[in-house]
């Protein structure tokens, strides 16, 4: 007696198995914050089947392909100019900067504030 051929049955529970998983990849995906929520994503169980010439034995392939969303890009803002050699450079802007600011006394380049010190502590 021969076992019906259904999805459930193939390759021992093995097609569910990578059906149920490719969905669960879909799933995280949507979840992810840094993916677009609205765009689609699409889950394919592939079953591909062969049959010999006197169509009494097949190979068959059970395959899944998951299409996901890929992050959303990040965006900044960069500062451009030129150095004293005229090559051209950039600078990152940071939250709070304006184009053409300068640096305070005392701060450093990435931004942190250190303590002035005053002429007495000096």
């Amino acid at each position: 007696m021969s076992i019906p051929l259904t999805i459930d049955s193939l390759k021992g529970g093995g097609a569910v198995e990578r059906l149920h998983k490719a969905l669960q990849e879909a799933l995280d995906n949507i979840m992810d914050p840094n993916t677009l929520p609205k765009k689609s994503r699409t889950v394919t169980l592939k079953l591909t089947i062969t049959a010999n010439e006197e169509r009494t034995l097949a190979d068959m392939t059970i395959s899944t392909d998951v299409k996901t969303q890929a992050p959303k890009p990040l965006e900044t803002k960069v500062i451009l100019d030129k150095d004293k050699h005229g090559r051209a450079v950039g600078s990152e802007l940071m939250v709070g900067e304006a184009p053409g600011s300068r640096p305070l006394p005392g701060m450093h380049p990435d931004g942190r504030i250190t303590v002035i010190k005053t002429a007495k502590e000096a």
